[in-house]
């Protein structure tokens, strides 16, 4: 071959290069072009809210991977976002429940207040004002301090201590509690539980979990009934089981009743804000344990308290 052909070919050869060069820089451009396309895309998509799309998910691309990443982001954008609308719902129902709790005894005050101060009253109208007065005001500090508790467990300001304890001392302190209302009603309590059973539990709260069933048991079951308090075992919890003749629990509202500031329709005429089996279930569920309910209306309801049981 001559000098003159090795030189065309030579030529012919790095045109070519050249031009595949040049062709590939425009496909690897135009790559790039659409990879960063996609990427404004799905950023775009994020800002207006709209999630991230189109593409595939086991692709093993550069861009699927970024834009999984994106996705991710994206997700955990959307759930930080819903929290935070969701505890500002949680906040405002709060506010509005506290205020309409506060109204009541507060308009009653002051309108005895006012009676007293600007009308001549004989003594016993003016005893009877104050004592309502002073009903009044004993509901407010009783609203307050459940608040409180309320407030301090919701954000974890109490840490319940765990420790093994006798169950019947737990009971025996909260039957205390409620003994002198049950007898005014005679209301027969019954207690069956083996002395020795012992769970760890958190003695302070827990009788006061058990105390708000019982005065709620206390408050709606009729005179001369029955509250009995049973303790079982079972290889995973230590059961207590709170039963009354009480006037039950309907069917549609047995899902409400652990609900804060929750009260039945037809139990609104009778002393009480709604908050104690709240904080009941609080506690409890704060220690890993549950509270499960049966109930029939007119006949009475069963609360068993599930304390999980500690490996040895």
């Amino acid at each position: 071959m001559s000098v003159q052909n090795w030189i065309v070919l030579y030529v012919l050869t790095v045109g070519c290069l050249a031009v595949g060069m040049i062709f590939m820089w425009l496909a690897m451009r135009k790559r790039f072009v659409n990879y960063t396309d996609q990427i404004y895309q799905s950023i775009e998509c994020i800002l207006k809210g709209e999630g991230v799309g189109g593409f595939e998910l086991d692709e093993d691309t550069l861009s699927s991977k970024i834009q999984m990443m994106l996705k991710r982001l994206y997700d955990i954008t959307c759930a930080s976002v819903e929290e935070n609308r969701n505890q500002k719902k949680v906040v405002q129902e709060m506010v509005s429940d506290i205020s309409h709790q506060l109204k009541t005894p507060i308009a009653n005050i002051t309108m005895y207040s006012d009676t007293i101060l600007n009308h001549e009253l004989n003594r016993e109208d003016e005893h009877r004002f104050l004592k309502v007065m002073q009903e009044q005001i004993e509901k407010l500090d009783f609203l307050v301090r459940s608040l409180m508790k309320m407030s301090r467990l919701e954000n974890n300001m109490i840490v319940l201590k765990k420790e093994k304890a006798f169950v019947m001392d737990c009971i025996m302190e909260s039957v205390d509690s409620i003994e002198l209302a049950a007898k005014k009603k005679e209301i027969d309590i019954e207690i069956r539980a083996d002395k020795k059973t012992v769970a760890a539990f958190d003695r302070k709260w827990t009788t006061e979990a058990l105390f708000n069933i019982l005065d709620n048991a206390v408050k709606y079951t009729p005179d001369k009934g029955k509250i009995r308090i049973t303790v079982e075992e079972s290889e995973m919890f230590t059961k207590i089981v709170v039963e009354d003749t009480g006037i039950g629990i309907g069917n549609d509202h047995i899902n409400d009743i652990f609900k804060r500031f929750y009260r039945e329709p037809k139990v609104h005429k009778k002393p009480g804000i709604g908050i104690g089996l709240y904080l009941s279930r609080q506690i409890i569920s704060s220690q890993g344990g549950f509270i499960k309910v049966k109930s029939r209306e007119g006949e009475g309801s069963s609360f068993g308290v599930y304390l999980i049981k500690e490996k040895e």
